[in-house]
């Protein structure tokens, strides 16, 4: 831009070098070639300044090449033509950045704890003691009685059985299947952003912003849709919009959201929820359009656009 701005004004200095200047009816008059000369130890780089006084622009006349400024624009009219701007159209965007690398691991969880130890089995009873021999009888007096055997020792108890054990229970029947729930919607809301810049230059009329700049929606479960668009400090003329539309066969579109003024400055607007147009339930193309009602190609803060459903 800045290299266009420069050839401008080599070509209108080399043009107008050595005039001599006189004052007339309309303004000054200078028989060319003209030279700006800046005073002796002047430090600020020469120019020549265009006051834009807000009153409409000469008439254009055949064989003259006008230069003047129009909503804070420089325009220029060539040999009778209409004034048009001479700001170079705007580039195209420029590709996505390398993904990042890929962050550091997590840290291990915690080990789990150890289960609980199982419960020890119970002792069975002990057997009962066998019965003791009777003792032998005592001897008459006299010699001494021989002494009595030792009785046997008595058998040893046996252990108890073991209990039977419980029975394990039978499974129980598989309840029946539920009825089938209805049918999903989609989240609230779903939110497609179509745009975000610094600025956008408006043809005059309707055109579209950006010819790629296009989202492929379905709408089948949609009910409302809502446009937001964020303006910054350059806005268009009054009656100025901006507008969503689909196209069901790729050639004819229709207005899908309402249409969001672009005409106030520094702010956020919407066109608020409304009804989705009955044949928009499908998946479609979607795009954005702005309409300039001026009569000059406009450079107005268009920052964001984004397209909602629910």
């Amino acid at each position: 831009m800045k290299n266009c701005w420069l050839a401008v004004m080599l070509s209108l200095l080399s043009g107008i070098s050595w005039a001599q200047c006189a004052n007339g009816t309309s303004g000054t008059n200078c028989t060319g070639p003209l030279t700006v000369q800046p005073q002796s130890g002047n430090n600020t780089q020469s120019a020549i300044t265009l006051v834009d006084l807000g009153l409409p622009l000469l008439a254009p006349v055949t064989g003259q090449y006008t230069l003047s400024v129009a909503s804070g624009m420089v325009v220029e009219s060539d040999n009778g033509n209409s004034y048009h701007s001479l700001v170079g159209l705007q580039g195209l965007q420029g590709p996505p950045g390398a993904a990042g690398p890929q962050g550091a691991s997590g840290a291990t969880g915690a080990t789990g704890s150890n289960g609980a130890t199982g419960v020890t089995g119970a002792a069975g009873p002990q057997g009962a003691i066998g019965a003791t021999g009777a003792a032998g009888a005592v001897g008459l007096t006299g010699s001494a009685g021989a002494v009595g055997g030792a009785g046997p020792a008595g058998a040893a108890g046996s252990v108890g059985p073991a209990g039977p054990a419980g029975a394990q229970g039978s499974a129980g029947t598989q309840g029946p299947q539920g009825p089938q729930g209805p049918a999903g919607t989609i989240a609230t809301p779903e939110d497609y952003s179509f745009y975000y810049g610094t600025g956008y230059k408006a043809s005059v009329g309707t055109a579209e912003v950006g010819t790629f700049d296009r989202d492929q929606i379905d709408m089948t479960n949609a009910a409302s849709v809502r446009f937001i668009a964020t303006v910054g400090s350059a806005a268009l003329p009054s009656g100025s919009y901006a507008q969503a539309e689909y196209t069901p066969d790729g050639t004819n579109w229709f207005p899908l959201s309402g249409e969001v003024p672009v005409t106030t400055p520094n702010g956020l607007y919407s066109s608020g929820w409304q009804a989705l147009p009955t044949a928009a339930n499908g998946d479609f193309m979607v795009r954005i359009v702005v309409l300039n009602t001026g009569s000059v190609v406009t450079q107005f803060g268009l920052r964001q656009l984004h397209l909602q459903f629910k």
